[in-house]
């Protein structure tokens, strides 16, 4: 993803559930701003998106679990 000054982390083999645990602690406990915390999935990357999603910048695992859920509902497998 070419985007100027950011940085990522790349979890393997999780489910969405397991990764919105993740990324949810990094919301809240890491990052300076809760809005700060975007994502991409491999097969969206493989799709050619180029634009990651903002993270819920507010609600608990299972909210973040159906926004990763509706991200990869809406990737087009080629």
């Amino acid at each position: 993803m070419p985007k100027p000054d950011y940085a990522y982390i790349t979890l393997t083999d999780v489910s969405a559930g397991e990764a919105a645990v993740f990324a949810r602690w990094l919301r809240d406990s890491f990052v300076p701003a809760r809005d700060l915390v975007w994502f991409a999935s491999s097969l969206a990357v493989a799709n050619g998106e180029q634009d990651p999603w903002p993270l819920p910048a507010e609600g608990g695992d299972e909210d973040i679990t159906e926004e990763l859920r509706r991200h990869l509902d809406s990737v087009e497998v080629l």
